[in-house]
């Protein structure tokens, strides 16, 4: 059982960085979903919190990779996420929806904390990018949990 759960996260997580890998390199847009946090996040509304909490270390790493900043950065940003979404017992996908929009605002204004440049912290600014970030990351969700469902289903018909 164990191994099988190990290597559903793996083909997931796969899936998850072609995905992060492909927004960042080809689409050159100011905001990006976080397909690393949504992944992340859902698998924290699973009651996976352990599973979570050890692979933001590894995502934002990643991640971090991937954008070129600070190695470890990221990692703290997940943490501190997907900790405090942890506390709470969703069941449905509207509420999902709207815990992955809420924490996704509440991600950037962390990753807002690390901008340099002044003009960035204007309030219209900030909330205008914030809230963008968050309905990409709202839509990016649904496509990832149907993704996720598919994969769990596929390999549950496969070895059952």
């Amino acid at each position: 059982m164990l191994s099988k759960k190990f290597f559903i996260i793996l083909e997931e997580i796969l899936v998850i960085s072609i995905f992060q890998y492909f927004f960042i390199s080809v689409f050159k847009f100011k905001i990006i979903p976080s397909f690393y946090l949504i992944y992340l996040l859902l698998l924290s509304f699973r009651k996976e919190t352990e599973v979570a909490l050890f692979l933001c270390f590894i995502l934002g790493l990643f991640n971090d990779l991937l954008t070129n900043e600070i190695l470890g950065i990221t990692s703290i940003r997940f943490l501190l996420i997907v900790y405090f979404s942890s506390f709470f017992v969703v069941k449905s996908i509207k509420s999902k929806g709207t815990l992955i929009f809420i924490f996704s605002f509440l991600y950037f204004v962390l990753i807002a904390f690390g901008k340099v440049n002044e003009s960035f912290w204007e309030g219209k600014i900030i909330l205008k990018y914030s809230v963008l970030f968050s309905m990409y990351n709202f839509i990016s969700s649904v496509i990832i949990e149907t993704l996720m469902n598919q994969n769990r289903k596929k390999w549950i018909g496969r070895y059952s």
